[in-house]
Protein backbone atom coordinates (compact mmCIF):
# COMPACT_ATOMS: atom_id res chain seq x y z
CA UNK A 1 0.00 0.00 0.00
CA UNK A 2 1.24 3.49 -0.76
CA UNK A 3 0.99 6.34 1.57
CA UNK A 4 2.06 9.87 1.21
CA UNK A 5 4.22 11.87 4.08
CA UNK A 6 5.13 14.81 4.57
CA UNK A 7 8.30 15.78 6.09
CA UNK A 8 9.33 19.44 7.01
CA UNK A 9 12.76 20.73 6.18
CA UNK A 10 13.40 23.81 8.08
CA UNK A 11 16.07 26.65 7.96
CA UNK A 12 18.46 26.67 10.71
CA UNK A 13 17.71 27.57 14.25
CA UNK A 14 14.03 26.61 13.51
CA UNK A 15 12.70 25.76 16.96
CA UNK A 16 9.22 23.83 16.37
CA UNK A 17 6.66 24.62 19.81
CA UNK A 18 4.17 22.67 21.07
CA UNK A 19 0.77 21.57 19.06
CA UNK A 20 -0.60 24.32 21.41
CA UNK A 21 -2.77 26.76 19.48
CA UNK A 22 -0.65 29.61 18.64
CA UNK A 23 -0.16 32.41 16.18
CA UNK A 24 1.89 31.91 13.10
CA UNK A 25 4.02 34.98 11.47
CA UNK A 26 6.43 33.69 8.73
CA UNK A 27 9.70 34.84 8.19
CA UNK A 28 9.61 36.81 4.91
CA UNK A 29 13.63 35.50 4.15
CA UNK A 30 14.92 38.66 5.96
CA UNK A 31 14.10 38.26 9.43
CA UNK A 32 11.23 40.01 9.67
CA UNK A 33 7.65 39.19 8.25
CA UNK A 34 5.47 41.14 5.84
CA UNK A 35 3.45 44.00 7.16
CA UNK A 36 0.26 43.68 6.45
CA UNK A 37 0.72 40.41 8.72
CA UNK A 38 -0.56 37.57 6.84
CA UNK A 39 -3.51 36.45 9.17
CA UNK A 40 -6.90 36.40 9.69
CA UNK A 41 -7.97 38.98 12.84
CA UNK A 42 -10.52 38.12 14.75
CA UNK A 43 -12.70 41.06 16.35
CA UNK A 44 -12.72 40.54 20.11
CA UNK A 45 -16.03 42.20 20.31
CA UNK A 46 -19.27 42.65 17.87
CA UNK A 47 -19.20 45.30 15.46
CA UNK A 48 -23.12 46.92 15.43
CA UNK A 49 -24.94 48.70 13.26
CA UNK A 50 -27.90 50.59 15.66
CA UNK A 51 -28.13 54.32 14.09
CA UNK A 52 -31.08 54.05 11.89
CA UNK A 53 -32.62 50.97 13.51
CA UNK A 54 -35.88 50.84 15.35
CA UNK A 55 -34.77 51.75 19.59
CA UNK A 56 -33.62 48.72 21.11
CA UNK A 57 -32.62 46.83 18.27
CA UNK A 58 -29.35 46.28 16.71
CA UNK A 59 -27.37 44.28 14.00
CA UNK A 60 -24.29 42.45 16.38
CA UNK A 61 -21.56 41.45 13.27
CA UNK A 62 -18.94 38.65 14.41
CA UNK A 63 -16.06 40.50 11.83
CA UNK A 64 -13.21 38.47 10.66
CA UNK A 65 -10.69 40.76 8.34
CA UNK A 66 -8.93 38.42 6.43
CA UNK A 67 -5.47 37.46 5.67
CA UNK A 68 -4.01 38.98 2.41
CA UNK A 69 -3.21 36.90 -0.21
CA UNK A 70 -0.45 39.28 -1.47
CA UNK A 71 1.20 42.71 0.50
CA UNK A 72 3.05 45.58 -0.66
CA UNK A 73 5.50 47.16 1.87
CA UNK A 74 7.79 49.88 1.50
CA UNK A 75 9.49 52.41 3.78
CA UNK A 76 7.58 55.41 4.84
CA UNK A 77 3.98 56.23 6.86
CA UNK A 78 3.27 58.31 9.85
CA UNK A 79 5.26 56.08 12.02
CA UNK A 80 8.94 56.88 10.44
CA UNK A 81 8.91 52.62 9.35
CA UNK A 82 7.17 51.05 6.78
CA UNK A 83 3.44 51.44 5.06
CA UNK A 84 1.84 48.31 3.66
CA UNK A 85 -1.19 47.43 1.86
CA UNK A 86 -2.46 43.86 1.36
CA UNK A 87 -5.00 42.71 -1.33
CA UNK A 88 -6.59 38.87 -2.65
CA UNK A 89 -9.07 38.09 -0.36
CA UNK A 90 -12.47 40.03 0.68
CA UNK A 91 -11.60 42.50 3.25
CA UNK A 92 -14.07 41.14 5.91
CA UNK A 93 -15.82 38.04 6.80
CA UNK A 94 -19.39 39.62 8.83
CA UNK A 95 -21.16 37.22 10.57
CA UNK A 96 -24.47 39.55 11.24
CA UNK A 97 -27.30 38.68 14.12
CA UNK A 98 -30.10 40.75 14.44
CA UNK A 99 -31.65 41.39 18.07
CA UNK A 100 -35.05 42.93 18.97
CA UNK A 101 -37.58 43.05 15.70
CA UNK A 102 -34.68 41.86 14.09
CA UNK A 103 -33.82 38.68 16.40
CA UNK A 104 -34.46 36.33 13.09
CA UNK A 105 -32.25 38.28 11.00
CA UNK A 106 -29.02 36.33 10.34
CA UNK A 107 -26.83 36.39 7.36
CA UNK A 108 -23.08 36.24 6.84
CA UNK A 109 -21.66 38.91 3.93
CA UNK A 110 -18.09 39.28 2.34
CA UNK A 111 -16.80 42.55 1.91
CA UNK A 112 -14.34 42.96 -0.72
CA UNK A 113 -10.99 44.71 -1.05
CA UNK A 114 -11.38 48.23 -2.41
CA UNK A 115 -8.57 49.28 -4.92
CA UNK A 116 -7.53 52.53 -3.45
CA UNK A 117 -4.47 53.59 -2.01
CA UNK A 118 -3.71 57.14 -0.07
CA UNK A 119 0.07 57.29 -0.93
CA UNK A 120 2.27 56.64 -3.90
CA UNK A 121 3.93 53.34 -4.58
CA UNK A 122 1.63 51.42 -2.00
CA UNK A 123 -0.56 48.28 -3.88
CA UNK A 124 -4.09 49.42 -4.59
CA UNK A 125 -5.90 47.60 -1.73
CA UNK A 126 -7.41 47.20 2.03
CA UNK A 127 -6.10 48.04 4.72
CA UNK A 128 -2.95 49.96 4.83
CA UNK A 129 -0.81 49.57 8.18
CA UNK A 130 2.29 52.01 9.05
CA UNK A 131 5.06 50.71 10.79
CA UNK A 132 7.22 52.28 13.21
CA UNK A 133 10.44 50.59 12.76
CA UNK A 134 11.84 47.22 13.55
CA UNK A 135 15.17 45.68 13.59
CA UNK A 136 14.97 42.57 11.44
CA UNK A 137 16.33 39.25 13.44
CA UNK A 138 16.43 40.72 16.66
CA UNK A 139 14.69 38.20 19.75
CA UNK A 140 12.12 40.17 19.60
CA UNK A 141 10.49 42.65 17.37
CA UNK A 142 8.25 44.95 19.23
CA UNK A 143 6.84 47.85 17.32
CA UNK A 144 3.65 50.46 16.85
CA UNK A 145 1.09 50.22 14.03
CA UNK A 146 -1.97 52.09 13.37
CA UNK A 147 -4.38 50.55 10.86
CA UNK A 148 -4.07 53.42 8.77
CA UNK A 149 -6.52 53.50 6.40
CA UNK A 150 -9.65 50.59 6.22
CA UNK A 151 -12.56 50.83 3.32
CA UNK A 152 -14.80 48.80 1.71
CA UNK A 153 -18.43 48.66 0.50
CA UNK A 154 -21.25 46.85 -1.57
CA UNK A 155 -24.45 48.55 -3.15
CA UNK A 156 -27.32 46.74 -4.96
CA UNK A 157 -27.29 44.01 -2.42
CA UNK A 158 -30.89 42.04 -1.68
CA UNK A 159 -30.86 43.73 2.00
CA UNK A 160 -28.99 47.14 1.69
CA UNK A 161 -28.67 49.70 -1.01
CA UNK A 162 -25.60 50.50 0.21
CA UNK A 163 -23.97 49.18 3.53
CA UNK A 164 -19.97 50.63 3.61
CA UNK A 165 -17.72 50.02 6.74
CA UNK A 166 -14.74 52.83 6.86
CA UNK A 167 -12.14 53.16 9.66
CA UNK A 168 -8.20 54.06 10.76
CA UNK A 169 -6.45 57.19 11.13
CA UNK A 170 -6.58 58.17 7.65
CA UNK A 171 -10.54 58.92 8.18
CA UNK A 172 -10.05 60.98 11.38
CA UNK A 173 -10.99 57.54 13.58
CA UNK A 174 -7.39 56.90 15.43
CA UNK A 175 -7.04 53.16 15.06
CA UNK A 176 -3.36 51.82 16.89
CA UNK A 177 -1.88 49.05 17.15
CA UNK A 178 1.11 46.86 18.03
CA UNK A 179 2.97 43.83 16.67
CA UNK A 180 5.34 42.11 18.83
CA UNK A 181 7.59 39.02 17.15
CA UNK A 182 9.45 36.92 18.73
CA UNK A 183 12.25 34.36 17.14
CA UNK A 184 10.43 30.65 17.22
CA UNK A 185 12.51 29.25 20.04
CA UNK A 186 13.20 32.63 22.21
CA UNK A 187 9.75 31.39 24.37
CA UNK A 188 7.84 35.01 23.95
CA UNK A 189 4.61 34.82 22.41
CA UNK A 190 3.21 36.93 19.41
CA UNK A 191 0.89 39.30 19.80
CA UNK A 192 -0.64 41.50 17.45
CA UNK A 193 -3.61 43.53 17.35
CA UNK A 194 -5.34 46.91 16.25
CA UNK A 195 -8.38 49.12 17.97
CA UNK A 196 -9.78 49.88 15.36
CA UNK A 197 -12.13 52.81 15.05
CA UNK A 198 -14.79 52.26 12.37
CA UNK A 199 -17.90 53.62 10.94
CA UNK A 200 -20.71 51.98 9.46
CA UNK A 201 -23.21 53.52 7.01
CA UNK A 202 -26.12 51.40 5.85
CA UNK A 203 -29.19 52.35 3.41
CA UNK A 204 -31.80 49.28 3.17
CA UNK A 205 -33.27 48.15 0.06
CA UNK A 206 -37.32 48.49 -0.46
CA UNK A 207 -39.35 45.79 0.36
CA UNK A 208 -35.75 44.14 2.57
CA UNK A 209 -35.78 44.01 6.52
CA UNK A 210 -34.61 47.25 6.85
CA UNK A 211 -36.48 48.77 4.25
CA UNK A 212 -37.03 52.96 4.48
CA UNK A 213 -34.31 52.81 7.16
CA UNK A 214 -30.78 54.25 6.90
CA UNK A 215 -28.10 55.49 9.60
CA UNK A 216 -24.12 56.03 10.63
CA UNK A 217 -23.00 53.95 13.85
CA UNK A 218 -19.60 54.73 14.71
CA UNK A 219 -17.40 51.90 17.15
CA UNK A 220 -14.41 50.40 18.51
CA UNK A 221 -13.48 46.92 18.03
CA UNK A 222 -9.95 45.16 19.11
CA UNK A 223 -8.64 43.17 15.68
CA UNK A 224 -6.36 40.19 17.21
CA UNK A 225 -4.54 37.67 15.41
CA UNK A 226 -6.23 34.42 15.14
CA UNK A 227 -4.33 31.73 16.74
CA UNK A 228 -3.57 28.05 14.74
CA UNK A 229 -2.58 24.65 15.92
CA UNK A 230 0.84 24.67 14.48
CA UNK A 231 4.18 26.32 15.11
CA UNK A 232 4.64 29.30 16.59
CA UNK A 233 6.73 32.70 16.40
CA UNK A 234 8.36 34.09 13.93
CA UNK A 235 9.34 30.97 11.48
CA UNK A 236 12.02 30.58 9.16
CA UNK A 237 11.26 30.03 5.96
CA UNK A 238 10.11 26.25 5.00
CA UNK A 239 10.64 24.01 2.70
CA UNK A 240 7.47 21.21 2.67
CA UNK A 241 9.12 17.82 0.66
CA UNK A 242 6.51 14.99 0.07
CA UNK A 243 7.88 11.36 0.09
CA UNK A 244 6.23 8.15 -1.27
CA UNK A 245 6.85 5.51 0.64
CA UNK A 246 6.04 1.51 -0.46
CA UNK A 247 4.52 -0.49 1.65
Amino acid sequence: MKTLRAFPILAAGLVTASSALAVVVVDNGSGTAHMNIRADYDGQTPMTIIDGLQAGSQINIDAVMNSPVTTLEIAGGTLGGTQSSGNGAPLFTWNMQGTGVYAGYVRTLSLPVMDVASAPGISPGDPEVHSAPRTNSAPVQSYDTVLFRLFSQITGDADFDLLRVTGGNDFGMPSPGHTTLPQSGSGGDVNIFFDLTYRIDFVGRAGGPFSGRSGSTTGTVRLTVIPEPVFAGLLAPALLIFRRRRR
